[in-house]
């Protein structure tokens, strides 16, 4: 009986002292979702394309403070690999559970107006984005590739 009862004591003591970990990597990772258009006018002010992904980082530690200059979503234009970066919406702070990591969904919209046709395609041109995050830590996730966008003269 005493046996019983010490081996239960120490189940206790050694089951209370466990702390859930999050069973995601501090290295951030996205899996592209899509776009929400596929063509858009060259150079155009009042076209947008809205550009989907789902993240996760094991440490929670995403989103830089817009005044530190550090962006947090990096894309790439196929075509000459100009950069756009952008930082994480203002409300990603909300979702962190410390201890738990993070997961959720982010859209960036990117602008057509910065989409412009080169002097070697007047008839049309097709591009895609390279796009990865980066967390406070430096840590780089994978990379995606989105589908193929179409910019119209």
């Amino acid at each position: 009986m005493k046996q019983t009862f010490a081996l239960a004591v120490i189940l206790v003591i050694a089951c209370s002292s466990c702390k859930k970990s999050s069973n995601l990597s501090k290295i951030p990772s996205i899996a592209y979702i899509g776009i929400s258009t596929d063509s858009v006018n060259s150079g155009s002010s009042t076209q947008k394309i809205d550009l989907t992904f789902n993240f996760t980082d094991g440490d929670g530690d995403l989103g830089n403070d817009p005044k530190s200059g550090v962006y947090d979503i990096y894309t790439t234009d196929s075509r000459d690999d100009s950069a756009y970066n952008y930082f994480f919406p203002a409300q990603l702070p909300d979702v962190i559970e410390p201890g738990k990591g993070i997961e959720g969904s982010c859209t960036i919209t990117i602008d057509a107006a910065f989409l412009i046709l080169r002097p070697d395609h007047p008839k049309g041109d097709t591009l895609h984005f390279d796009v990865y995050i980066r967390d406070k830590a430096g840590n780089t996730s994978n990379h995606i590739t989105t589908s193929n966008i179409y910019i119209k003269p």
